[in-house]
């Protein structure tokens, strides 16, 4: 997770929009060094057999994308954060609200449609560890965000 907090730090520190190309380096930088770290932490934490491994990879795997696509719209949001912060309104904050909102949503909609999948494939409580362990890596990613995030406050004028 320390790759994790060097690209974040490395990210807040880039800001600006004109650096759109760098940051996508970055990114997908992070991106690859979380899936990588995630699969890791997840492999030890779900102490699977061999049984249910073979059942819970796949699945996983099909989690991974879509967690994928959810994650780009995490970063489609804090991208349109920073290219607002200078001049936010408080339009573009709600906005901006709205957004998360739906994230948190569709977050929580992609957790109980997984547990569902891996319940049915595995067992429950090996559905109920991966949300368990999911949750706590998410919440490290989240906490990490949020400290590198500056708060809203509206441009004056706006």
């Amino acid at each position: 997770m320390k790759v994790l907090q060097r690209v974040l730090v490395m990210l807040v520190v880039l800001g600006a929009v004109q650096r759109a190309e760098a940051q996508e380096n970055l990114m997908e930088m992070l991106r690859s060094d979380v899936r990588a770290e995630a699969q890791q932490i997840m492999t030890v934490a779900m102490q699977l057999s061999n049984d249910e491994a073979a059942k819970f990879w796949p699945v996983y795997r099909e989690y991974e994308l879509e967690r994928a696509r959810w994650g780009d719209r995490r970063i489609a949001l804090i991208r349109a954060f920073a290219e607002q912060y200078d001049m936010m309104s408080d339009q573009a904050a709600g906005n901006l609200a709205e957004e998360l909102f739906g994230l948190l949503d569709d977050r929580l909609a992609l957790y109980k449609s997984y547990y569902g999948r891996f319940a049915e494939v595995v067992s429950p409580s090996v559905a109920a560890r991966f949300i368990q362990v999911e949750r706590q890596l998410n919440m490290i990613i989240d906490l990490q965000l949020a400290q590198e995030m500056p708060l809203v406050f509206k441009a004056e004028g706006n």
